[in-house]
């Protein structure tokens, strides 16, 4: 009896620690790499196509206004526990300041795999962002006017998920106003 207890405490004590260093490490190192993993996954067109779709079966079979849904997608799929329900970009920056995300305003010092927002309707950097998308790269190493990124807005550019923004200004594509980029988020 005084063996099959032992055992017993043995096995409980094995899946509390792997318990408690998976959650180490998933709250201390996976930050590091959550970033390239999302850029790298981006970079396949099937991944892309598929994260696109499943934001669109999401919100009712509609493309339009699922930037949060692919967004939340993309994080989803890379093990980031964002909720099904979230749907616009207040609850998204409210459940990554909840897993401890912090904000950057510094453009400059995006990374590949980045969750960008953008600024309000006005133009305001600290109103509700109009807009989220996943940065790529810089369209020209150097300048930080326009950037190859990932999100919704296939429609307004000939059907592709990966393309050019401007991220600096704001402007008008395809008839439809596109914000200016205001902050990132960072794990």
């Amino acid at each position: 009896m005084k063996g099959i207890k032992k055992i017993v405490l043995i096995i409980v004590t094995l899946v509390i620690s792997v318990t408690v260093i998976g959650k180490i490490y998933n709250q201390y190192f996976r930050k590091d790499t959550l970033s390239p993993q999302i850029y790298s996954k981006l970079q396949q067109r099937d991944y892309r196509l598929t994260m696109y779709s499943n934001a669109i079966k999401l919100n009712n079979g509609k493309s339009a206004n699922t930037c949060v849904f692919f967004v939340s997608e993309v994080l989803r799929s890379n093990s980031v526990k964002i909720p099904y329900g979230t749907c616009n970009t207040t609850e998204l920056l409210n459940d990554l300041k909840k897993l401890g995300w912090r904000k950057s305003t510094d453009y400059t010092r995006l990374k590949p795999g980045n969750i960008c927002f953008t600024t309000d309707a006005s133009g305001n950097k600290n109103g509700i962002p109009t807009h989220t998308y996943i940065f790529m790269k810089w369209v020209k190493q150097g300048n930080y006017d326009n950037a190859y990124i990932c999100d919704n807005q296939a429609k307004d550019y000939n059907g592709k998920i990966y393309h050019i923004r401007n991220v600096k200004n704001s402007v008008i594509k395809s008839n439809n106003g596109k914000d200016a980029f205001s902050f990132f988020m960072i794990p």
